[in-house]
């Protein structure tokens, strides 16, 4: 493996340099994130933020058009991960973007990765019971199953990030836990 100088003056070998981290807004999504930014921040990867706006099925109007309200609160939920993504990966001083995709989570995500190169993929999973999984789908599974890099799924818990980082719109959510991270390619 190479060395390189890491974004905090250390240097070190790492197979990570791009990282993917989906995000929609969930307290495992915002897990991710924390996560993401820390190791990003250690290695001196870049981070990749990406927001699909879904629209179910059951969302779209008889001619095909989703409602108005729909596409407002998609809106706003894409400014607060944004501004979440601000806050968490901007704050740590790594080099990021944000991607915005419309369609099928899963197929969007996948398609990020591998435009981009990833070498991890970082999405949130929230727990859901057997028939709804069964019903909807699970974002995470598809990406286990499809993503070309490998995927670390995170789950909500209790954050230990400084409470400026973590305090914004929501805050009374149940945000999570940041542990230390150790990614190894075997």
């Amino acid at each position: 493996m190479e060395q390189r100088e890491t974004a905090n003056g250390g240097s070190g070998s790492s197979w990570v340099r791009r990282v993917v981290v989906a995000a929609d807004g969930s307290p495992a999504s915002n897990r991710g994130l924390e996560q993401v930014a820390d190791l990003a921040h250690r290695l001196g990867a870049k981070v990749v933020v990406v927001f699909v706006r879904h629209l179910p099925a059951t969302a779209l109007m008889g001619n095909g058009m989703a409602q108005p309200s729909i596409l407002e609160t998609l809106d706003e939920l894409e400014s607060e991960v944004r501004q979440t993504v601000i806050r968490l990966v901007g704050s740590m001083g790594v080099e990021w973007e944000f991607v915005v995709r419309a369609g099928s989570p899963g197929e969007e995500i996948v398609k990020v990765v591998e435009a981009k190169g990833a070498d991890l993929l970082v999405v949130g999973s929230n727990r859901h019971s057997s028939m709804h999984n069964l019903l909807l789908g699970s974002t995470a599974a598809y990406l286990a199953t499809h993503s070309p890099a490998p995927v670390l799924v995170m789950r909500p818990g209790v954050s230990t990030m400084p409470a400026s980082l973590r305090e914004a719109p929501g805050a009374g959510q149940q945000v999570s836990e940041a542990l230390p991270v150790e990614v190894k390619r075997s």
